[in-house]
């Protein structure tokens, strides 16, 4: 019995992989590690729906997801090596390389904002805002760019016009404005449900508007593409199924959204879902357009230099993906 049973064993394993399929075999490769560090609250239902898919792993990548709660914090992690890549509004990644780090987007899979801008009852309109108090992250992050952006259309001198709070995440900016600690303050849509039940007002709704922006960027530092391309084009792949799996497969695109949001609101989950499948795009090409409005808010700091739109981004694998016929 002793011989017996290493002999069953190995006719058992012989036997199996004989109705292996190719892409299982691809499966049980060794797979790449890859620490991804993301921001923003809803902004991870892409991930969610991959790895329940297990569309990373099947492109070959082993990926250790970590959340934080500011694009800042998130841009000083991935400059000091912490993160291969991290997932944050692209306004960080550009004001990176403005100030001399080899930061590059890779890919944005969202061009358009998609935060609205609540204020408490009593405030009905910006003017109101005047004097008042409004919450951001953290200064510098990309809450606090699309703050500015959305007061100066409205006739706000962000630096002079209101007092600018570092709160925390959108939860956190949320909890600020129910208890009146705040006037007023943008956060991730996902809220508006609950905004709504708790009398606050919608004073803007961004992605209304026209303005191109990066707000979902895949942001890299340039040693780590230069020396992980085949990495950084399965990522993309890997991404863009994921937005594809999140607008055309609903019953795992609400799990995935519920396990995002840690809510079994069917509200909550039901209007978050249809702002995703509306924001995200497949083909996550930046925009020039995008690129510009970033730095026409924080060109100030260029110093006199002239940057253009190929300083901030690195579209070789996004081009090559393209030649390939991936994104048809």
């Amino acid at each position: 019995m002793e011989i017996v049973r290493p002999l069953t064993r190995v006719l058992l394993f012989l036997a199996l992989s004989a109705f292996t399929t190719p892409n299982d075999k691809g499966m049980a490769q060794a797979l790449e590690k890859m620490r991804f560090g993301y921001t923003g609250t809803g902004s991870n239902y892409d991930l969610e729906i991959g790895k329940r898919l297990g569309l990373f792993r099947r492109n070959g990548i082993d990926l250790e997801i970590v959340y934080v709660s500011s694009g800042s914090l998130l841009t000083q992690a991935l400059i000091a090596g912490t993160f291969d890549v991290v997932y944050a509004p692209g306004s960080d990644a550009v004001q990176a390389k403005m100030r001399g780090a080899d930061m590059r987007i890779v890919a944005v899979t969202a061009n358009r904002l998609n935060q609205v801008f609540l204020t408490i009852p009593s405030i009905t309109s910006f003017k109101q805002l005047k004097g008042k108090k409004v919450a951001v992250s953290r200064f510098g992050s990309g809450s606090h760019f699309q703050t500015n952006l959305v007061l100066k259309q409205n006739g706000l001198e962000p630096d002079k016009d209101v007092a600018v709070l570092q709160i925390g995440n959108s939860g956190a900016r949320m909890t600020a404005i129910s208890r009146g600690v705040v006037d007023g303050t943008v956060v991730a849509a996902d809220f508006v449900p609950k905004a709504k039940k708790e009398g606050l007002n919608i004073l803007a709704d961004l992605a209304k508007t026209k303005i191109e922006y990066p707000i979902l960027s895949l942001d890299m530092m340039g040693p780590y593409i230069d020396r992980n391309f085949k990495l950084v084009k399965a990522l993309i792949r890997s991404m863009s199924e994921s937005i594809r799996a999140l607008q055309s497969d609903s019953a795992n695109a609400k799990i995935a959204v519920r396990a995002a949001l840690k809510t079994d609101d069917v509200e909550t989950i039901d209007f978050a879902l249809s702002r995703g499948v509306r924001l995200l795009n497949p083909r996550p090409f930046p925009t020039v357009g995008g690129i510009q409005t970033v730095l026409d808010e924080v060109g100030k700091e260029a110093k006199g230099k002239t940057f253009k739109f190929e300083d901030f981004v690195d579209m070789r694998a996004l081009n090559e993906l393209e030649r390939e016929g991936f994104f048809k």
